[in-house]
């Protein structure tokens, strides 16, 4: 009876101390609260200054991610009033990974109790004009050849639109595939004069205005520059397109 009893006590006595070593490794797995709050702060500590140092118009089209943080210092949430973060970013492009310097100083004094560290990633999503189909070659859009899809801004070399305003009725310069964006490259303003058209050549010096026959020899929109030939005399002049039927000695 005796050995029952001190068999049973040494049980319990395990027991215990197994609960209270698991108990203690569960609590360590999970992350303090004030740590926590410690990587929010200092994410939106990052972001404000990435913002502020950047002249975009695109700012609210911001995304950020893949936060890495490596903060050796301790800081609590009853302490953070005593303590300043100041953030350095050298790397200021407007796509892909960043790093950020992080100094943690004394309010009073100024010192730098310790340093730092983050990276994190950027990009620009920003609503652009794309095509809603696939739009031919020479052909003059429309606002249902056109749609707002969200785009990323630096992977678009060519430029983009932000709205139909300047778009519509402009010519595709070749094929341009459904969804793609529509740019000053693969479009351009429609042509009112073809090569080989005749056309009416004006010139206008010093009050003196003289019309005589032209020859395109190059397509040209309205406003735009294109080389005539003068029929008369053979000359070739650089001249600005005012109608399909007009141009003007530059």
């Amino acid at each position: 009876m005796f050995k029952q009893t001190i068999f049973a006590f040494i049980f319990l006595v395990s027991l215990l101390l197994l609960t209270f070593s698991y108990s203690r490794y569960a609590h360590a797995l999970k992350k303090p609260k004030n740590a926590a709050l410690k990587y929010i702060y200092l994410k939106r500590m990052v972001i404000k200054s990435y913002i502020k140092k950047i002249p975009l118009k695109f700012k609210k089209y911001f995304h950020f991610g893949d936060f890495e943080y490596n903060i050796p210092f301790k800081i609590t949430a009853k302490n953070f009033k005593d303590y300043s973060v100041k953030v350095e970013i050298n790397n200021l492009k407007y796509s892909g990974y960043h790093t950020a310097v992080i100094k943690l100083l004394n309010k009073n004094s100024g010192t730098i109790k310790g340093m730092d560290d983050i990276t994190f990633k950027t990009e620009i999503y920003a609503p652009v004009v794309v095509a809603s189909e696939t739009i031919g070659k020479f052909q003059i859009i429309k606002t249902g050849d056109v749609k707002i899809s969200y785009k990323n801004i630096p992977g678009l070399n060519d430029g983009y639109y932000l709205n139909y305003k300047n778009l519509i009725g402009r010519e595709a310069k070749f094929f341009i595939t459904a969804d793609s964006a529509l740019t000053a490259a693969n479009t351009e303003r429609k042509k009112i004069i073809n090569f080989g058209n005749t056309v009416n050549i004006v010139y206008n010096r010093y009050g003196l205005i003289l019309k005589t026959k032209g020859m395109a020899l190059q397509a040209g929109a309205l406003n735009s520059v294109i080389r005539v030939k003068n029929i008369a005399s053979g000359a070739i002049l650089n001249c600005i397109v005012k109608s399909g039927k007009v141009v003007t000695v530059r």
